[in-house]
């Protein structure tokens, strides 16, 4: 069963409508250039209220190794979530207080390679795949191009775990899956009312329509 994802958590009742809905992991934004940034005093109270069997995950794109183990410590999150270029894999084995899931923003001529390279010298088994957009390290509402995605997909190592990001909603999701067959599948402002503000209708409906991929 495709796992969930629901990213950009803002508040409380957002996380728990989630949870309620059936998502398996919340995200929680520490970037300070997103619309969904939260502190980390805020993102820790959430966390704590969290049901058991619902995971976090912390999004860095613009901290230093010592900030994001400092928050995931602090926050006792899960996940770190590697959002920029620059993180290597040496950075990678320096997380010590949570698993990593490594992100990537591929072009048409993205080499899968490179992936597998950064899991053999990381450990590292998670990766994400969100689409690119300049200037912008995810969360932008855009989606990969459906050839792009499923030959990534394709090409990956099957010791590989593979999330799918970008620009999903409840319209589209149950058609991404079928084509690349993702270990999980991750959204924000697919099921938002405003960036950082969540649709509970919005949540349900997407959780829905993964869930009826099943069927």
């Amino acid at each position: 069963m495709t796992k969930i994802k629901i990213c950009g958590i803002t508040r409380l009742q957002d996380a728990l409508e989630a949870s309620r809905a059936g998502a398996d992991s919340l995200g929680f934004n520490f970037s300070s250039i997103s619309p969904r940034m939260i502190n980390p005093e805020t993102a820790k109270e959430i966390i704590k209220k969290l049901p058991p069997f619902v995971e976090s995950a912390g999004i860095f794109v613009d901290q230093t190794l010592e900030e994001i183990n400092a928050i995931c410590r602090f926050c006792n999150l899960d996940i770190a979530q590697l959002h920029h270029e620059h993180y290597s894999a040496e950075d990678a084995r320096s997380i010590t207080h949570a698993k990593v899931i490594k992100v990537y923003r591929p072009q048409d001529d993205f080499a899968v390679a490179e992936v597998l390279d950064f899991a053999k010298e990381s450990g590292v088994n998670t990766f994400l795949f969100d689409a690119y957009q300049a200037g912008m390290p995810g969360g932008t509402g855009k989606s990969i191009k459906t050839t792009l995605a499923s030959r990534i997909f394709n090409e990956l190592d099957p010791s590989c775990f593979a999330i799918l990001a970008g620009g999903l909603d409840a319209s589209n999701v149950g058609d991404a899956i079928r084509s690349t067959n993702p270990y999980a599948v991750d959204t924000a402002s697919g099921v938002e009312s405003a960036p950082g503000l969540k649709d509970p209708l919005k949540m349900r409906a997407f959780i829905r329509a993964i869930r009826n991929c099943g069927d």
